[in-house]
C-alpha cells in the first residue's frame, strides 16, 4: 500500500477523470461534492500498461492506482478499494482499506492497492470446496472514500476477471425471475433427483461435483462425465430428505485440470414426496352421486398460500379410476384454478351397481403423485309401492290398514327397517323380512300425511309420503208418527249429526218411502238440514208403508248415512151414519157404516161390548160400491149395549175402529 501527495489542481483532476472515462458521482464544484476520485491505472498479469479502459481484462494479482482530490472542507479520513463477483453464489469480496491522516490528501493523494482476484476461501463447510472469492466474468472495481461532504464518495471501473476458472450451469434450473412471476423454482425431486450440469473452462474440466452444506442431504457425489459434449449427469437418492424448498444449501461446482474449483452454482431444489389425497365421498353411494370433491394436503414445508404456492408445488390433474378403468380426468381449469389449495372436483359419471374400488391419482406440477383407494358400494334406493290404504277416504272413528311392497334396482338393497307414521306419530314398525304394513285408527278429520320411512342394510334412507283425507261419519235418526189417519198430515223429522256430535248443517237428506207389499224405496223429497242438522218433510197419510232418511255424502267433508226404517201405519176413516140409540128386543135395527178409503166387498164387523170388556161380532156387512155397508141387528134381550164398527186390517191399511155408541134395548 502506498500514498503519494500531489499538488495538481482540481481542474487537472477533473481532466484526468474524463481521460479515464470514469465519471465521479457528481462532477460539480468540490465544495458541493466532497472529495473527487480518479483512476490512474489498473494492471495485472493479464497485461496492459496500466491504462484504464472500460471492461479491461484482469487476472490474478491486480494493481489499482487512484487519486483522491480534496480541499480543507472535505478532507477524507479513509478509503477502500474492492472487487466483488457480480454473480454471487457463495463468493466473497477482495478489498484493501486505507486510513488517511489529516493533510494526507490536501490537495490530493495517490493510493496504490493490490487485489488478488484469484483468492479463494472454504465454502460449504466440510463438504464444500475452496471457492474463488471473485467470479470470472464482468466485475467492478469499486472505490469508496469517506469524506465529510457528502460523507461517502464512490467511483467504479468496469473490468472483466479471467482466471480461467471452469464455469458450470444447470440447464434445468429456472431463472431467479421465476420467483417474481410465480413459476416453479428450482430442480424437482421426489424419491430421486436427476441432476444435469453443463461445465466448460479454458483449462478444461476434470470433474463436476454436487455437494451440500446440510448434513441431512446425500453425501457429495461426482457427476458422470459425458461421452461427448459438456453436460454431466447423475441421479441422487432423495427419499430420506424431508420435503421442502432447499435454496441456499445445495450446490454444483466444476474443477479444471489443475484441480481448481470454479464458482459454485446454487442448485435450488424442491423435494416433493407427494401429498395426502382425501376424496370426500361416502363408502355407500348412488350411481349419479357426482361430482366428488378431491381434497389433498401437502406437508407444512410445501403448503403455501396462493400465489406463493406457485413457486412450490400444487396438484394439476386428478384421474379417477373404477376397478382399474379410468372414469374421469380433471385437469387444472376444468373445475379449479392453477395453484388451487383446496382440491379438485371430479365428475364420476354414471357408476355401475355393486362393490368397486375407486382410485384417485393426482399428479402435481413437479410430477409427484398422490394416490388414494376407496372401497365403495354403489347401491340404489329401496323404492316402495303402496298396495293398500289409499283406495278411498278414511272415515273418522274407523281404522285403515296401509301396506306397501318394496323393490331395489340393484337387486340387493332391501328394507332392513321401516317405520309407518301419520303426521309424525309412528303407528307401526318392522324389520326384514316383514313387509311394511300397519293399521291406523283415524280420530281427527282433515288431511293427514302417511309416511313410510325405509332404511336399507347399507344405511340408505328412502321416504315416501302420501296425503290421505279423513272425513266425518254421519248418523241419521228419523222420527215420525207410527199411525196416521187416512188423509191427515204426517210429518217426519231427520236429525243428522257428524263425528263429535256436531250437527251436519246443510246436509242433503232424502226422505224415502216404501209401500207395504213392495220392495222399492222411492224418494219423496230431498230437504236441506238446518243449522241444527234437522230436516223435516210433511206428507198426506194414505197407505201402510215404511220410511227412511238418507243423508248424502258431502265431498271432502262427511260420509253418507241411512236412518233405521220407520214403520208408518194408516188407518181408514170409519164412521156410522146417525146410529139408532133405542131399540126393542126381538125387532131388527138397521145401521149404516161409511169407510174412506174403501174397496167394494170389504167386510165390516159390527161389534158389541160384553160385560167382561170383550168385543164380540154381532154381524158382518160388505162395503158397497158407494163405500157404505148396512147391517141389520136384532137384539135378543133388553138392556143397554155399547156398539162399534171394526174394519179389519189389510195390506194398505191397519185395523180401524169407529167411535162407539150406546143403544138402549127395551
Amino acid at each position: 500500500m502506498g500514498i503519494s501527495r500531489s499538488v495538481r489542481s482540481l481542474a487537472v483532476a477533473a481532466s484526468a477523470a474524463v481521460l479515464c472515462a470514469v465519471v465521479p458521482t457528481s462532477a460539480a464544484v468540490a465544495d458541493d461534492t466532497g472529495a473527487v476520485i480518479t483512476f490512474d491505472g489498473i494492471s495485472s498479469a493479464a497485461g496492459g500498461d496500466g491504462t484504464v479502459s472500460a471492461g479491461q481484462t484482469i487476472t490474478g494479482a491486480t494493481d489499482v492506482t487512484f487519486t483522491v482530490h480534496a480541499d480543507p472542507g472535505d478532507e477524507p479520513t479513509s478509503a477502500v478499494v474492492s472487487i466483488t463477483g457480480t454473480v454471487s453464489q457463495g463468493t466473497g469480496t477482495v478489498k484493501q482499506a486505507f486510513s488517511l491522516s489529516p493533510g494526507d490528501c490536501l490537495p490530493s493523494c495517490t493510493l496504490h492497492a493490490t487485489l488478488d482476484t484469484a483468492a479463494t476461501q472454504q465454502f460449504g463447510g466440510s463438504n464444500g470446496v475452496a471457492a474463488p472469492l471473485v467470479n470470472d466474468g464482468e466485475n467492478t472495481i469499486h472505490v469508496e472514500v469517506d469524506s465529510p461532504r457528502p460523507r461517502i464518495v464512490t467511483a467504479d471501473s468496469a473490468v472483466t476477471v479471467d482466471n480461467e476458472r471452469p464455469v458450470v450451469t444447470l440447464p434445468d434450473l429456472p431463472g431467479d425471475d421465476a420467483w417474481t412471476n410465480h413459476r416453479p423454482v428450482g430442480l424437482s425431486a421426489d424419491g430421486e433427483l436427476s441432476l444435469r450440469a453443463t461445465a466448460t473452462g479454458a483449462n478444461g474440466v476434470s470433474r463436476v461435483r454436487y455437494f451440500s452444506s446440510n448434513s441431512t442431504w446425500p453425501a457429495p457425489v461426482d457427476l458422470t462425465a459425458p461421452a461427448s459434449g459438456a453436460t454431466w449427469a447423475t441421479t441422487l437418492d432423495t427419499s430420506a430428505v424431508r420435503a421442502g424448498l432447499w435454496g441456499g444449501e445445495v450446490y454444483v461446482v466444476a474443477y479444471d485440470k489443475d484441480g481448481r474449483a470454479g464458482s459454485p452454482v446454487r442448485a435450488t431444489t424442491l423435494v416433493d414426496h407427494g401429498f395426502t389425497i382425501m376424496p370426500k365421498l361416502d363408502t355407500i353411494i348412488h350411481p349419479g352421486e357426482t361430482p366428488v370433491n378431491v381434497k389433498y394436503a401437502y406437508p407444512s414445508a410445501l403448503n403455501k398460500t396462493f400465489p406463493s404456492n406457485l413457486n412450490y408445488a400444487y396438484p394439476v390433474s386428478t384421474t379417477v379410476s373404477l376397478d382399474g378403468t379410468t372414469q374421469a380426468t380433471t385437469p387444472v381449469a376444468a373445475y379449479t384454478y392453477e395453484g388451487n389449495t383446496e382440491g379438485f372436483v371430479a365428475d364420476l359419471g354414471q357408476l355401475p351397481y355393486g362393490a368397486h374400488t375407486l382410485a384417485f391419482d393426482t399428479v402435481d406440477n413437479r410430477g409427484a403423485h398422490g394416490r388414494a383407494d376407496l372401497s365403495v358400494r354403489v347401491v340404489s334406493e329401496v323404492t316402495p309401492t303402496w298396495t293398500d290404504g289409499f283406495q278411498a277416504f278414511v272415515v273418522a272413528g274407523s281404522s285403515r290398514t296401509f301396506a306397501a311392497t318394496t323393490s331395489a334396482a340393484d337387486g340387493v338393497s332391501r328394507a332392513e327397517h321401516w317405520t309407518l307414521d301419520v303426521d309424525g306419530t309412528t303407528f307401526a314398525t318392522g324389520s326384514y323380512p316383514a313387509r311394511p304394513s300397519g293399521t291406523w285408527k283415524a280420530t281427527t278429520t282433515g288431511v293427514h300425511d302417511v309416511t313410510l320411512t325405509i332404511v336399507s342394510q347399507y344405511g340408505d334412507t328412502t321416504v315416501s309420503s302420501l296425503p290421505i283425507r279423513v272425513v266425518a261419519a254421519t248418523t241419521t235418526r228419523l222420527t215420525g208418527p207410527a199411525i196416521s189417519t187416512y188423509g191427515s198430515k204426517a210429518t217426519f223429522t231427520a236429525d243428522v249429526t257428524q263425528t263429535g256430535a256436531k250437527p251436519a248443517a246443510g246436509a242433503k237428506v232424502s226422505f224415502q218411502y216404501k209401500r207395504t207389499g213392495t220392495t222399492v224405496w222411492k224418494t219423496q223429497a230431498t230437504v236441506t238440514a238446518d243449522s241444527t242438522g234437522k230436516a223435516r218433510y210433511t206428507t198426506t197419510a194414505k197407505y201402510n208403508g215404511a220410511w227412511r232418511a238418507v243423508t248424502a255424502a258431502k265431498n271432502l267433508t262427511w260420509t253418507s248415512s241411512t236412518s233405521k226404517t220407520l214403520a208408518a201405519y194408516v188407518r181408514a176413516v170409519l164412521t156410522v151414519r146417525e146410529p139408532v140409540t133405542t131399540a126393542v128386543h126381538g125387532r131388527s135395527v138397521s145401521y149404516t157404516a161409511l169407510s174412506a178409503p174403501y174397496v167394494q166387498g170389504t167386510g165390516l164387523l159390527f161389534q158389541a161390548r160384553q160385560k167382561d170388556g170383550r168385543w164380540v161380532t154381532l154381524t158382518r156387512a160388505a162395503l158397497s160400491s158407494s163405500g157404505s155397508a148396512t147391517a141389520r141387528i136384532t137384539f135378543s134381550r133388553a138392556g143397554t149395549l155399547a156398539l162399534r164398527v171394526y174394519r179389519p186390517a189389510t195390506g194398505d191399511l191397519t185395523g180401524t175402529y169407529s167411535s162407539s155408541w150406546t143403544v138402549k134395548v127395551s
